[in-house]
C-alpha cells in the first residue's frame, strides 16, 4: 500500500502531485490512498481548472477493498475557501489530521507499507497541539521503532545524529550509544533501501579539525572514536571522526555511500548545495518506508506554476519501487 499524507494545505503538494498524477494512479497492483482534506483539494482544482483524479473518497481505513485510488478524507469544519485564507491553527490541524489518521491503520505483516509525506509547517502544527519537532519524531513514536534521518540524493547521502534540535543543547545530546544506533540504523536503510549490501559510512566530527587533538573540544576524542572503533570490530566499514569541512565532498566524490552528520544544518547544508531539488527525506532503519520530499511547503509558490516537482518525483519513484520489490519477495 501507498500512502500520501498531503501535509500543509498553503503548499506546493497539490501542484506536484497533480503534475506526477502518470505515478500514482497508473499503479494496478496496489492501493494509493491520499490522506487530506478533500475540499482544499477541490478548492484548488477547481481555481486552477485540474480535473479532479477518478479516486473512491473514503472516510476509514476499514472502507480500503484491495488495489486503487483513494482519497482519505479527513475534513472537519473548514470553510471552502483557498489555503492562505485559512487561519493558521486549522491548517496545521489538517495537516496533523492526516499523520494522526496514520494510528488507525492496521499493518498487515505480509504487505509492504510506504507512506510519502508531503512538508508540514512545523509552527502551525505546534499551534494545532503537534507535539513532535518533525515528522521524523512522529513516525518513530507511531511505529514504536528508533530511526534516523536520511536526506538522500542522486549522488551524496546524509544521516543525521540528532535531528531538530537547538545548536546549543547538541552536545549534550552526543553519546557513544548514540553513535553506534545511529550508525546501524544508517547501515540497515543503506542495504534495504539502496540496496548496498556492505555501505561504507564516514562520521562528521562534532568539532572543527576533529578537535584537532582536544584544541577546539574533546568530544571527538572521548565520545566519537571509542564508537567507532566499537563498530569497527563489529565488522562495520566506518570511518572517522572525519573533518566536516572535508568529509561530505568526499563522500560526493565516492569514498563514501553515506555521511552520519552530527546535527542538523552540518548534513543539510551540503547535501541542498548539491542537490536542492532532487534530495528526499528517508526515516530509515524502521519497518515500514517513510520517505518525503527534501523541501518545505514552499507557500509562497502556491496557486503558480513555478514550483518544482524534481523532489516529488524522487520520493513517489523510490516508494512505487519499494512496493514492487516486495512484490517480487512475496513471489519468491
Amino acid at each position: 500500500m501507498l500512502v500520501v499524507t498531503l501535509g500543509d494545505p498553503w503548499s506546493i503538494t497539490q501542484t506536484c502531485l497533480m503534475r506526477l498524477k502518470e505515478l500514482w494512479q497508473a499503479v494496478p497492483a496496489q492501493s494509493i490512498v491520499l490522506v487530506g482534506s478533500l475540499t482544499q483539494w477541490q478548492v484548488q482544482a477547481r481555481d486552477r481548472a485540474w480535473e479532479v483524479p477518478p479516486w473512491r473518497v473514503i472516510a476509514d481505513w476499514e472502507a480500503i477493498k484491495g488495489p486503487g485510488l483513494y482519497f482519505y478524507a479527513i475534513d472537519g469544519d473548514e470553510p471552502a475557501v483557498p489555503a492562505p485564507q485559512l487561519p493558521e491553527k486549522q491548517r496545521g490541524a489538517l495537516a496533523t489530521r492526516a499523520l494522526e489518521s496514520l494510528r488507525s491503520l492496521t499493518r498487515s505483516p505480509t504487505q509492504r507499507l510506504a507512506v510519502v509525506t508531503a512538508p508540514i509547517d512545523k509552527k502551525v502544527c505546534a499551534l494545532a497541539g503537534f507535539r513532535f519537532p518533525g515528522q521524523t519524531e512522529f513516525f518513530m513514536d507511531l511505529w514504536q521503532e528508533d530511526g534516523v534521518m536520511i536526506l538522500a540524493g542522486p549522488r551524496l547521502r546524509v544521516a543525521l545524529a540528532t535531528n531538530h534540535l537547538a545548536l546549543k543543547d547538541v552536545p549534550g545530546q552526543i553519546t557513544s550509544a548514540l553513535i553506534e544506533r545511529k550508525v546501524k540504523l544508517l547501515q540497515k536503510a543503506l542495504q534495504e533501501i539502496f540496496h548496498l549490501p556492505h555501505p561504507r559510512i564516514g562520521v562528521a566530527a562534532l568539532n572543527p579539525h576533529a578537535g584537532d587533538r582536544g584544541l577546539f573540544g574533546n568530544e571527538d576524542q572521548m565520545i566519537l572514536e571509542p564508537a567507532i572503533a566499537a563498530l569497527q570490530k563489529q565488522g562495520l566499514a566506518v570511518s572517522g571522526p572525519l573533518p566536516a569541512d572535508t568529509v561530505f565532498f568526499r563522500a560526493y566524490e565516492g569514498a563514501f555511500d553515506a555521511v552520519l552528520a552530527m546535527y542538523h544544518d552540518q548534513g543539510l547544508a551540503p547535501l541542498k548545495t548539491v542537490h536542492f531539488y532532487d534530495a528526499v527525506n528517508i526515516t530509515g532503519g524502521l519497518s515500514a518506508l517513510r520517505i518525503s520530499p527534501d523541501h518545505g511547503p514552499a507557500s509562497e509558490l502556491y496557486g503558480t506554476d513555478a514550483a518544482r516537482e524534481d523532489s516529488f518525483r524522487m520520493a513517489l519513484t523510490l516508494a512505487l519501487r519499494y512496493l514492487k520489490e516486495g512484490e517480487a519477495d512475496a513471489r519468491t
